[in-house]
């Protein structure tokens, strides 16, 4: 019976330790370029801001095995709560505009959008990554 309950109780600290380790994962400085992949959350450390990234609307990129007249636009859904609890959609482009979007005192800016395209393979919406940026204003 004690080892029923020392396996059970040694399972539920790793997972409390787990629970940990991926909350501290989810926390970035300003001034830091980061990834999230779809559905991933990130805290901004003592600004109040947290970012989700939601999905790809659009993904017209150039592929990188082909020759084209445009660069071709990626757009991302993100969400941005504050710690008001205000939600704000926003959709930043990697082409179009807007890149970056002002947010009360911060800037959000699409470094890039992940993986690249190439012609003939197909990106499932859970493949994808941007890479974003905060800073203050």
């Amino acid at each position: 019976m004690h080892r029923l309950i020392d396996s059970y109780l040694t399972f539920f600290v790793f997972f409390i330790w787990i629970g940990a380790a991926s909350a501290q994962a989810s926390k970035v400085s300003l001034d830091t370029e980061f990834s999230l992949r779809v559905g991933q959350t990130v805290t901004i450390e003592d600004e109040g801001l947290v970012i989700k990234f939601k999905a790809v609307l659009e993904d017209s990129r150039c592929p990188v095995n082909a020759v084209c007249v445009w660069a071709g636009n990626g757009k991302a859904e993100l969400e941005v709560i504050e710690i008001a609890g205000q939600n704000k959609t926003v959709l930043l482009n990697t082409e179009d505009k807007p890149k970056e979007i002002a947010l009360k005192g911060h800037e959000l800016k699409l470094i890039a959008l992940n993986p690249p395209r190439i012609d003939g393979v197909s990106i499932s919406s859970g493949d994808y990554a941007v890479t974003l940026y905060v800073k203050k204003k």
